[in-house]
């Protein structure tokens, strides 16, 4: 091997004169000489001329174009899977299948390996074959071109602007030629590649430019690309994809030389094209055939970009077969097409004359910023309309409860012990659970509506802020199935002096008295469900404006007619207490507390330590917060599961230790905690977080939720859900059951039937299952057959007991076999005798005596060929006896009847 360096300027003669010259002076005797290479049109012409004289073929292997014809240099032969001819021919059938017959051609100014530019070489090719019309025809030099002269050439041009991609920098200058605006004209967007567009054009950008620009790619078929590129990087780890088409020309020269000279091929010709016509070279790469002028048969296609996939898909492909060469080729090709939208361009109408002049209107921008005007002024003016709605729905107070619509109800006679034992009804009302209500002292009538309250005396009036006015409004809107609706307050009326805050009021009971009422089931179906529905409704709660509840305790939960838990009296706290602190209002005289002493414990200590340091203050309703709510759920569902208050205050007769706020409050008290509570263990370990005297440490809700689907796996939803959900479970259950049982009742039916038939007749058994009792009744001819075993007792005394059991049941067995295929009953056996009977119950017109007739004779042939099993010397011998006249016929018996 020996390597000269060509394409370079100097004299190519020069050059092969050097390696033949290296090799003669180092090798005696003949020489075989094959050149590989060069790579540049003009070294190729200049060797391949002398190669004749020298008898040595040259094997290129890139792509050149002999502009003189393929009957020159048959010295030389190609393995490059390309040529201009077969690009020409594809540009071709794809300017025929869009209905184009001419062109915009542009090249690169570039310098190939092969010494021309691609574009260069198919026009001189088309001046010869005339294939299409060339209408314009310019090379760029991308690094110092004027685009703007470009682009009004492209646009003077022919519809269909054809690429030769040889530049330095694709992108670049596929994007100043603008392709994706000419394409938006309507013209068609043609590239031509040298190689597969794999390997040219993968970067995303290009892919993204040539989609959006609609092109049609045209390039040589290379089947498998991407298995032979990681083949080949398995043996060259260090190839770059780019390099991979070079790489693999090179080695498919070498291997053509070596596959021709081994299959006899002479190498001393002056006409190699002659000596390697047809030859077929086959390596793991690929396998290729030469033509008749040293070029090897390719495929080509046509490809488009998917954008599903941001890939290269070929939407026509054409087959090359080899013909007899014509001037530059000597092949043909045949395309086959396939579906795409692309092919729709040939419908559409040329671009229009304004664009050659670049006088084309674009009114595009223009709509788009008249459109987004348009919407910037309607949302402004929807965003103007609401905001001016919800403050005049603020200045109307709608929450403002008129004095004339409130009325407060008392029931004198419900005190504390009547409405506990009315509302505690006893357990042995079989309807105690779901006619349970609440017996209420006092409530409200807003209207026609009844309504829970808090009422307190106004001092002096309330000035309400702007600010405080939205936050009213926005409590009265609030809506959800698990809040008690807020109706409004009643506030600063002319000589009434009561500041009464409303809410729905809830009939069935509150949380606080199911849990503390130990006659109440509350099991894990109830927990569950009044847990959820106090998440709900306070994560509902923390996202609205205020945030907050600020009164939470088992108390204010309220449980529906539906059993549908509701939080009451929520997110006024602040409000109130802001009213209190001002002097606005006060507690009334000589009323009941609104909040009793168990309940007030367990409000948030940093909460109780904003009204009273000392904790000897009597209790009253505190400020809230959202982390606030997290220690009062603590409690409750404290409360839930222990079925006591937290401080176990409401059952004591004790008066409460007056030191226990302070307790809590400084000292850090908490409820106390049991030992053993199996799985609810977690939920109060969650609950003693809920405690965390540092706010911030507390849980949020969502922990919460998921603690409780861990303790209770099995209920979800609220109690209705859950409710449904056991009652389609038992129901499924006994559906299941029943099925059981049914089945099991038809086997034993079935058994029963069994067994009835072979007792009685067929009709007779049918009869009983129905309940008919067929009575006794006379036949006037039927006949009766007897069939006895001769000699049974002698029988008996030579056998064991067990072997004349199984003897008795063999043989009539057998005798049972003959009658069922007659039209006869077999009465019944007793001991060494066989009855049987015809004609009755089925009366059959005398065939009764022919049936048994028959019978008998078959018997008889069972008795000849019977064997005993533990006596096989023992030959049976049977009596038989029928007659035929009148006789009666009936059930007997009814534990085990018999006919």
């Amino acid at each position: 091997i020996n390597r000269q360096t060509g394409c370079t300027g100097d004299n190519s003669v020069k050059a092969a004169s050097y390696a033949i010259n290296a090799v003669a002076s180092k090798t005696s005797g003949d020489l075989d000489f094959v050149f590989v290479g060069p790579t540049c049109t003009t070294d190729i012409r200049t060797i391949g001329d002398f190669a004749e004289l020298w008898k040595t073929p040259v094997i290129g292997y890139e792509p050149v174009f002999e502009a003189r014809g393929v009957q020159e240099l048959t010295s030389v032969i190609n393995v490059a899977q390309f040529s201009v001819g077969g690009v020409a021919q594809t540009l071709v059938f794809l300017m025929k299948e869009l209905n184009q017959s001419e062109i915009t051609l542009i090249g690169s100014v570039k310098v190939l390996p092969n010494g021309f530019s691609l574009s260069n070489d198919l026009r001189n090719y088309n001046k010869v074959m005339k294939s299409f019309t060339i209408r314009e025809y310019f090379e760029i030099d991308e690094n110092n071109a004027d685009w703007s002269k470009v682009d009004y050439r492209l646009r003077h041009g022919a519809r269909m602007i054809v690429i030769c991609v040889d530049f330095y920098d694709i992108y670049s200058s596929l994007y100043n030629i603008a392709i994706r605006t000419l394409s938006g004209f309507r013209f068609i967007i043609v590239i031509i590649l040298n190689k597969p567009p794999d390997e040219v054009l993968n970067q995303p950008n290009i892919k993204n430019l040539l989609y959006g620009s609609n092109a049609f790619i045209i390039s040589p078929l290379q089947e498998q690309f991407s298995d032979a590129l990681s083949y080949m990087q398995n043996v060259l780890p260090t190839l770059a994809d780019e390099q991979f088409t070079s790489f693999h020309r090179i080695y498919h020269a070498c291997y053509a030389y070596c596959v021709g000279s081994m299959n006899g091929v002479e190498t001393q010709t002056d006409n190699y094209h002659q000596a390697m016509r047809g030859k077929v070279v086959t390596t793991k790469y690929g396998a290729f055939t030469f033509d008749n002028s040293g070029s090897v048969l390719t495929n080509y296609a046509v490809f488009t970009v998917d954008p599903a996939d941001m890939t290269f898909a070929s939407v026509m492909t054409l087959k090359s077969t080899p013909k007899d060469c014509d001037y530059y080729d000597c092949f043909e090709l045949t395309a086959n097409k396939t579906p795409d939208l692309l092919w729709t361009l040939k419908d559409m109408d040329p671009p229009d004359e304004c664009v050659a002049r670049n006088a084309c209107s674009n009114y595009i921008p223009h709509v788009i910023a008249g459109i987004i005007i348009v919407v910037s002024l309607l949302c402004t003016a929807v965003v103007y309309l609401k905001q001016r709605t919800h403050r005049m729905n603020i200045y109307k107070m709608t929450w403002k409860v008129a004095n004339h619509t409130l009325k407060i109800i008392v029931n004198k006679n419900a005190d504390a012990k009547m409405q506990r034992e009315l509302e505690n009804r006893s357990s042995k009302d079989e309807n105690a659970l779901t006619s349970r209500r609440r017996v209420f002292g006092s409530y409200a009538l807003v209207g026609t509506q009844r309504a829970e309250y808090l009422q307190f005396k106004q001092e002096k009036k309330i000035i309400f802020p702007e600010e405080t006015l939205d936050y009213l409004y926005t409590l009265r809107q609030l809506q959800h199935e698990n809040l008690a609706k807020f109706y409004g307050i009643q506030c600063n009326d002319d000589n009434v002096t009561t500041f009464t805050v409303l809410h729905l009021l809830v009939e069935r009971g509150t949380l606080e008295e199911l849990c503390l009422d130990r006659d109440f089931g509350m099991d894990e179906t109830f927990k569950s469900a009044f847990m959820r529905d106090i998440l709900k409704g306070l994560q509902f709660l923390h996202k609205a404006s205020f945030g907050y509840h600020g009164h939470l305790h088992a108390a204010t939960c309220l449980i529906d007619i539906n059993w549908v838990l509701k939080l009451a009296l929520y997110g006024v706290t602040n409000f109130i207490v802001d009213c209190m602190d001002n002097k606005n209002i006060r507690l009334p005289d000589h009323a009941a507390p609104m909040i009793t002493y168990p309940q007030y414990v367990c409000f948030p200590p940093e909460h109780i330590r904003e009204y009273d340091e000392t904790g000897k203050l009597p209790p009253r309703i505190v400020r809230g917060s959202p982390k606030g709510d997290i220690y009062c759920v603590g409690m409750i569902f404290y409360m839930m599961i222990e079925r006591e208050d937290p401080y176990m205050l409401i059952h004591s007769l004790e008066r409460p230790n007056p030191a226990l706020v302070k307790e809590i409050m400084d000292e850090g008290k908490m409820p106390r905690m049991p030992v053993e509570h199996n799985l609810e263990g977690k939920l109060l370990e969650k609950c003693k977080d809920c405690w965390n005297r540092n706010p911030m440490m507390r849980p949020d809700i969502k922990s919460i939720v998921e603690t409780i689907a861990v303790v209770y796996p099995t209920a979800k939803g609220n109690l209705v859900d859950q409710m449904i959900r056991m009652s389609e479970k038992w129901a499924d259950e006994l559906e299941d059951m029943v099925a059981i049982r049914t089945a099991d009742l038809a086997a034993a039916q079935f058994q029963t039937m069994k067994l009835l038939n072979e007792m009685l007749p067929a009709s007779v058994a049918q009869d009983l299952k129905n309940g008919i009792v067929r009575p006794p009744r006379s036949y006037e001819s039927a006949t009766v057959m007897f069939v006895q075993l001769c000699e049974f007792y002698a029988l008996m005394k030579r056998s064991k007991p067990d072997e004349v059991i199984n003897f008795l049941n063999d043989i009539f067995d057998q005798f049972d076999k003959v009658v069922k295929r007659h039209d006869a009953y077999k009465v019944e056996t007793t001991g060494e005798t066989y009855m049987v009977a015809s004609g009755v119950p089925h009366e059959n017109e005398g065939r009764h005596i022919f049936e048994v007739a028959e019978i008998s004779l078959e018997i008889r042939a069972v008795s000849y060929t019977y064997i005993l099993p533990h006596d096989k010397d023992y030959k049976l011998r049977i009596r038989i006896g029928f007659h035929a006249g009148p006789l009666a016929a009936g059930v007997i018996g009814i534990r085990s009847p018999r006919y």
